[in-house]
C-alpha cells in the first residue's frame, strides 16, 4: 500500500465518522495496515487474513488476529461498524462471498471502505484497456481480477449508500478507494 491508498483510506473514515467506530475490521490486514489510522485509536481492532507472516504478526501484535479466509468469516453478524479493505479483493477467487461476509457482519449503519485496483483509458493502451499485468500481476500466483469504477460502486458496495470514493491513482496502476454505508 503506497501513503497516498492509505491517506485516501485516512480521508474517506474521517468524512463517514465523526467519532471513533466501536469496532473496526481490516479485511486482507498485512504489515501495511490501515487498523493505524489515527480515528481508529481507540477502537476494537480485528486484523484478518488468511494467513499471517511474521512482519505482519510484529507490526498487527496490539490487535486481535483471525486467520480465516474472507469467505467465511467466523464472528458475529452485525459486530462491526467499520470494514476496512485495501488491495486484497482483486487476489480472491471468490470475492463476492467476501463482499457477503462484509455486508453480515456491518451492523446497520456501518461502513465500507474498499481499495481495488481498476481498469480504465489511459493514454498509453494500444487497445484502449488498463495493463498491468507486468507490474501487478507477476509478482502474485493468485491475482484474479480488475475492477471498474461501476463495479466499486455497484457490486463491491452495491447494497450500500454510496458515502464518497476517489481514484488514488491514474497511471501506470489505476486504483480506486470508495466506501459505503450498509442500509438500516
Amino acid at each position: 500500500m503506497t501513503p497516498d491508498v492509505h491517506r485516501a483510506f485516512e480521508v474517506l473514515v474521517g468524512g463517514a465518522f465523526t467519532s471513533p467506530p466501536r469496532a473496526v475490521m481490516e479485511v486482507g490486514a498485512s504489515h501495511k495496515t490501515l487498523l493505524d489510522i489515527p480515528m481508529f485509536e481507540k477502537s476494537r481492532c480485528v486484523a484478518l487474513n488468511v494467513a499471517f507472516d511474521t512482519k505482519s504478526r510484529k507490526k498487527l501484535s496490539g490487535y486481535e488476529l483471525i486467520e480465516a479466509s474472507g469467505n467465511a468469516i467466523p464472528l458475529e453478524s452485525g459486530s462491526f461498524d467499520c470494514i476496512v479493505s485495501s488491495s486484497t479483493l482483486e487476489h480472491d477467487k471468490a470475492f463476492w462471498k467476501t463482499v457477503a461476509e462484509v455486508e453480515r457482519l456491518l451492523a446497520p449503519g456501518g461502513v465500507f471502505i474498499v481499495g481495488v485496483p481498476i481498469y480504465t483509458e489511459l493514454p498509453t493502451d494500444m487497445f484502449h484497456s488498463t495493463l498491468t499485468f507486468a507490474l501487478h500481476g507477476k509478482r502474485y500466483n493468485a491475482d484474479f481480477y480488475r475492477f471498474s469504477e461501476q463495479a466499486v460502486r455497484e457490486v463491491l458496495l452495491g447494497g450500500m449508500k454510496l458515502i464518497a470514493e476517489t481514484i488514488v491513482n491514474r497511471y501506470p496502476s489505476p486504483y480506486m478507494v470508495a466506501s459505503g454505508r450498509k442500509l438500516a
